[in-house]
């Protein structure tokens, strides 16, 4: 099995992202199970402004899809989306004949197996807020507390990994105690960068409450997406997600010029 990995991050082209670029590939292949291949990939712009602009957003789109329409293009038996905000969940549903998994979603889901309630902690309050509205859209608002943020960046954070790992725990420790308190049963970790970086040093709970390894959640997600998708399972192209055939997918970006 072969497995798009798409970041949301510019790993690949701007070299500092590569604190989490080697635990993500070390960590990917950690998880997958055997003769399943996993390959990373990451996005060649990121607007400053991304989280606060939803045009922007709209503008940073395009290259997810086109990276995935690729992917199917070159035989990939899945594509899994890696951003912690499911950038294209809806387009990406709709134009891939290939499973396709987003990581926030999954690790929503597995949360709901292991505990009731579950909480995220997010970056910053800008991408918690996005994140929040994740959860609504996945019918999930019941089995969500309020999440809290560390108050980061997303470089901020992954250059810290190299700096002072242990830094790191103790922030998400000190926020996790926070919602713990709330009645968290489990632990989101609101950023692909960090459940890379808690897979590979084996963290795995705060104070007992487990940490949803959000990476492992991903790729098993994907897998049995696939397995599925062998006995003759497939998701449904009725109702919410709309399907343009090909041939008119095709005719389409002509049209708009994207082909």
């Amino acid at each position: 099995m072969r497995i798009w990995y798409q970041s949301g991050t510019a790993m690949g082209f701007d070299p500092r992202w590569k604190n989490y670029e080697e635990d993500l590939k070390n960590y990917v292949q950690k998880v997958a199970r055997p003769g399943t291949k996993v390959d990373v990939h990451g996005v060649e712009k990121i607007a400053p402004r991304l989280i606060d602009s939803d045009y922007i957003y709209f503008l940073h789109i395009p290259q997810v899809i086109e990276n995935a329409l690729q992917a199917e293009r070159e035989g990939y038996d899945a594509f899994c989306f890696g951003g912690a905000l499911d950038v294209g969940h809806v387009y990406l549903r709709e134009v891939l004949d290939i499973p396709v998994a987003f990581i926030a979603e999954s690790s929503f889901y597995n949360a709901c197996l292991l505990a009731r309630k579950f909480t995220i902690i997010g970056i910053n309050e800008g991408i918690l807020r996005r994140q929040m509205e994740l959860v609504k859209f996945h019918g999930l608002e019941e089995r969500c507390v309020p999440g809290v943020h560390l108050g980061s960046s997303l470089l901020e954070l992954v250059e810290l990994f190299g700096e002072n790992p242990q830094r790191v725990i103790d922030m998400f420790t000190e926020a996790a105690r926070k919602v713990i308190a709330q009645g968290a049963g489990a632990i989101v970790p609101g950023y692909g960068a960090l459940g890379a970086f808690f897979g590979q040093r084996g963290v795995r709970d705060i104070d007992g409450v487990p940490i949803v390894d959000i990476i492992a959640a991903l790729i098993k997600t994907t897998e049995m997406l696939v397995d599925l998708k062998n006995l003759g399972v497939k998701r449904s192209r009725i109702g919410f997600y709309t399907y343009t055939s090909k041939e008119e997918l095709i005719a389409a970006r002509k049209l708009y010029g994207v082909e």
